[in-house]
């Protein structure tokens, strides 16, 4: 049976409406998903001259506007990606658009944690002093929460429609006014604490009008499949693969900086001394969470920059085939894997699990190659 040739297609929508407005033929485009960030697609295409009649894209300039447009990746009829176009540029010897996109995570990259101000702003209203406290809650509520907020005020709804999902884990979480954090920073932050609900921004659908479904999801607290894990295999549908070691970042103790100034800054630390048993000296690391002031919530910062400074790792790159099993579309972030290698470098072979945490589509007429990028594990599989 021969492989499947995924056929794609990219449309322009309006950011706040998601109104399609035209197709557009990109060219040398790529996409890609990130587990608890942003991930990004570009591409190029020709403006079509107005003499040649009616054109694709008959107003290139306002089809693309930055910040104001955003784009939908199909790939056979279904949506596989959608964000919001932030960059553009025209040549105009060439006649080519190049457009620089990022997911929905991106959007709250630009939004604020803070009660909803109202319209038009109280000039005398406190914003250092005002706060956004959700006391002993959910922790994917907490996000769902904060996702909400944002789409409250004038202006901030852009259609993302939150999950319900639950993992049966409460926290404390505080945003002073006087931070500034950004959404998708808090975002980031409650995912990277220990068992912290991994985070997407998708696309699904379409649905009773045609229009993709703009998506946050979020594990319980792990997203990935429920079944047995996907096998890549070297001289199979895994094509190459790349396997990066560093030890530079290596931490067997981990301090976490919370608020506070000199004296008053709050310390938590991690250590874990069974490395020294197994040949590595003690390294420490530090890393600021100036916002953080609640104890139990630096310390579980701590423990996770400890278990994530575990080092030496590998952060494999598989380059895998997306039209052999399993195909784009089968798989998705946070999923399981089996991966096998045997060959001039791995002369034991490798046969160990791996988890998904970034996946770059490069679609192509021939040829739909995907890289995927692993979660970090030790490099002592071999």
């Amino acid at each position: 049976m021969a492989d499947h040739v995924a056929v794609y297609s990219y449309m322009i929508h309006d950011l706040v409406t998601n109104r399609p407005i035209c197709n557009v033929p990109l060219q040398g485009a790529k996409y890609s998903k990130v587990l608890n960030d942003s991930g990004q697609a570009s591409g190029k295409f020709q403006v079509e001259s107005r003499d040649q009649g009616r054109r694709m894209v008959e107003d290139p300039y306002d089809a693309t506007t930055p910040g104001r447009r955003s784009l939908v990746i199909y790939r056979d009829e279904l949506p596989v990606w959608a964000g919001i176009i932030w960059t553009r540029k025209y040549d105009s010897t060439s006649g080519m658009v190049d457009i620089g996109c990022g997911d929905f995570w991106s959007y709250f990259d630009h939004r604020k944690v803070l009660p909803v101000l109202g319209m038009p702003i109280n000039p005398t209203y406190d914003i250092a002093g005002a706060k956004v406290i959700y006391p002993n809650t959910e922790q994917n509520q907490i996000a769902r929460n904060l996702v909400a907020l944002a789409q409250t005020s004038t202006g901030g709804n852009i259609g993302i429609v939150s999950d319900a999902s639950t993992s049966l884990i409460n926290r404390d979480r505080e945003y002073d006014g006087y931070s500034l954090i950004d959404t998708g920073t808090a975002l980031r932050n409650l995912a990277s604490v220990i068992d912290g609900p991994d985070m997407a921004f998708d696309v699904g659908g379409p649905d009773a009008n045609g229009l993709p479904i703009r998506q946050f999801r979020q594990g319980v607290p792990r997203l990935g499949q429920s079944g047995s894990a996907w096998v890549w295999e070297l001289g199979g549908n895994l094509v190459s693969y790349n396997w990066p070691s560093d030890a530079a970042r290596y931490a067997s103790r981990a301090f976490a900086l919370g608020e506070g100034t000199v004296e008053g800054t709050m310390i938590a630390v991690s250590e874990d001394t069974s490395r020294y048993s197994q040949g590595f000296p003690l390294m420490e690391v530090e890393t600021s969470y100036p916002t953080v002031s609640d104890v139990s919530t630096l310390q579980a910062h701590a423990d996770a920059d400890q278990r994530n400074s575990r080092l030496p790792v590998v952060l494999p790159t598989l380059i895998v085939r997306g039209d052999r099993s399993p195909v784009v579309g089968e798989w998705g972030l946070g999923d399981d894997a089996r991966v096998i290698i045997d060959d001039d470098f791995m002369v034991y072979g490798v046969d160990t699990s791996m988890r998904i945490v970034k996946a770059e589509v490069t679609p192509g007429e021939d040829l739909e190659t995907v890289a995927l990028t692993m979660a970090p594990l030790l490099d002592d599989v071999a």
